[in-house]
């Protein structure tokens, strides 16, 4: 057999030949796979798949329910850090995040892991638009629970305003109950001075309303947290109120995004598609 330039290649040229052939497109296959891989598969997958997440999101609601009789009996129960001491002469209320809380955005997860793509606000805005996000497990539950006991449900999201109608849209459709008297679903900027940290919208309910409970997957649905805390300093705020939790304040996973990922991403987690080198100084191995 001969190349182009007209020489005769024999069979250790053609192996050779092959070997590097071989090498290129496992090089290129092995680049291609660090370039796409998606920090968001594995724990999509968790959400959406296991029984552990369906038994510790119902565990959650369980908890929950069961400590509401408790809280609705104790006129001086309440759970806002904002509210202070007053609240005793309230009607009663409990305070629920939406995303990840109530519904389950882990299909807009799924799209864009296949599509190759980080956050992309358009993107997202065209799925609650869609308003077809499924429940968290044991939330509507819960919630027709409280509602059935007269206690009034609030819903806190940073969802931004212009999306409240598509947002009441889901949650009607997975069955929450949402007065029609008041607006319990404060999205952020609705009003001035709410902005992305929620502290105002729950003193503004703790005002008119004695929280029992409040129910979130982020540090930030229950207390403030200043925008520069690390994880260690995320840490430290949830162990300062160690007493809450379980007891007024019921925490649920979420190992896709939120406040953890963005104290050691330092505002490069919405990427998603990057490598994982930002994140490596932050494991333990002891």
């Amino acid at each position: 057999m001969r190349n182009l330039m007209g020489a005769s290649l024999g069979l250790g040229d053609l192996r050779r030949a092959g070997a590097w052939m071989l090498l290129s497109i496992l090089w290129v296959a092995a680049g291609c796979a660090t370039r796409h891989q998606d920090e968001r598969l594995h724990s999509t997958l968790w959400v959406q798949t296991s029984a552990e997440y369906v038994v510790s999101a119902r565990q959650v609601y369980a908890m929950a329910v069961e400590d509401l009789g408790v809280a609705l009996r104790d006129p001086d129960w309440n759970v806002v850090l904002e509210q202070g001491d007053r609240g005793a002469d309230l009607p009663p209320a409990i305070i629920v995040d939406i995303d990840e809380t109530v519904l389950d955005n882990t299909g807009h997860a799924a799209r864009a892991i296949i599509a190759r793509e980080g956050f992309v606000q358009e993107i997202w805005r065209a799925w609650v638009r869609e308003a077809a996000a499924p429940a968290v497990p044991g939330a509507v539950d819960y919630l027709r629970h409280a509602e059935a006991m007269g206690i009034t449900v609030f819903f806190i999201s940073n969802r931004s305003r212009d999306m409240e109608e598509p947002t009441r849209k889901n949650l009607q459709a997975i069955g929450c109950p949402l007065r029609k008297d008041i607006d319990v679903v404060m999205l952020q900027e609705e009003q001035p001075g709410w902005g992305i940290d929620k502290s105002s919208r729950r003193a503004w309910v703790a005002e008119r309303f004695r929280v029992l409970e409040i129910i979130g997957d982020d540090l930030r649905d229950f207390v403030h947290v200043p925008e520069d805390s690390d994880d260690t300093a995320r840490v430290a705020i949830a162990l300062s109120h160690q007493a809450r939790w379980g007891d007024g304040w019921y925490m649920l996973p979420n190992p896709i995004y939120g406040g953890w990922e963005e104290a050691l991403m330092k505002g490069e987690y919405a990427e998603h598609v990057s490598p994982l080198e930002r994140k490596f100084e932050h494991l333990e191995t002891h």
